[in-house]
């Protein structure tokens, strides 16, 4: 009977612990992309999980490059989860951008893993491997600064496939110096037709990028000494498609061989 009782209560002592996950958005980033990760942990204790200044708990982030033990340094001394409490029996559920507190600019595949300390104990999540790669090259431009003669931006319009579709990206780096700027997700394009980029005078990027036959995508960034930030971002239709539509739309006409075979299909012809 007391074996009986005692692989009992080492049953419900394992069950009560926590359970700890952390999900990336992609496998593979863009050079200077913000790896976007997601923090999941349930409380399955009987005690409250208090991570702070202060607090007796903790939690933290290992992320190691090429290899298993070749650990990277965190940055920054700020939790990357933040301040958090969590009641026994409940779960919690945070997000940041890995690139913030650890370098993982270089290219190359890396390991990441969420760490929680509690009661002395430490409950780890699942390795999840992610690739830093720099793009493949469509355009490239530099930017020049009238007040800082020494600073060139360059910029680097590259694509990459991504959830089976093909995605356009603005790459941002200063020289001198290295600085690498977040990098700019632009949408989804056309293969075979080449983007165009434009650099204006008083620090205004654009990027246009057929994105469909019929639509082009526009984006605007605001590209000052110390700052970049996306000032305008819309679709345009073709002008010729685009105006062929709006005279047919006043004619009443279908615009396409398609639009006129829904025409011809009323609803109750499908019963």
């Amino acid at each position: 009977m007391s074996v009986l009782l005692w692989a009992c209560f080492a049953h419900v002592a394992g069950a009560q612990q926590l359970e700890v996950n952390l999900t990336l958005a992609y496998t593979t980033f863009i050079t200077g992309e913000p790896v976007l990760a997601q923090f999941d942990m349930v409380n399955a204790t009987r005690e409250y999980v208090r991570v702070g200044e202060g607090q007796p708990d903790s939690a933290f982030v290992e992320i190691t490059r090429g290899g298993q033990y070749n650990e990277l340094p965190a940055t920054r001394a700020d939790l990357i989860t933040g301040p958090f409490e969590v009641k026994p029996g409940q779960s919690l559920q945070r997000r940041a951008e890995l690139d913030k507190w650890f370098s993982v600019v270089e290219e190359g595949r890396y390991m990441a893993r969420l760490v929680v300390v509690h009661g002395g104990m430490r409950y780890e999540s699942q390795r999840r491997s992610f690739d830093v790669v720099p793009g493949i090259h469509m355009k490239d431009g530099v930017q020049m600064f009238v007040n800082r003669t020494q600073l060139r931006r360059m910029f680097k319009v590259v694509h990459w496939n991504r959830n089976q579709t093909d995605q356009l990206f603005l790459r941002i780096e200063d020289e001198p110096g290295g600085k690498v700027w977040d990098t700019i997700a632009l949408g989804v394009m056309l293969r075979s037709v080449d983007p165009k980029l434009d650099i204006a005078p008083n620090g205004e990027v654009t990027v246009v990028q057929r994105a469909t036959q019929d639509a082009f995508i526009r984006t605007v960034v605001w590209s000052l000494p110390d700052s970049v930030e996306v000032a305008e971002r819309n679709q345009l239709l073709d002008p010729e498609i685009s105006a062929t539509r709006r005279v047919r739309a006043l004619y009443g006409e279908p615009s396409s061989a398609e639009d006129k075979k829904k025409e011809k299909k009323a609803w109750w012809k499908f019963w």
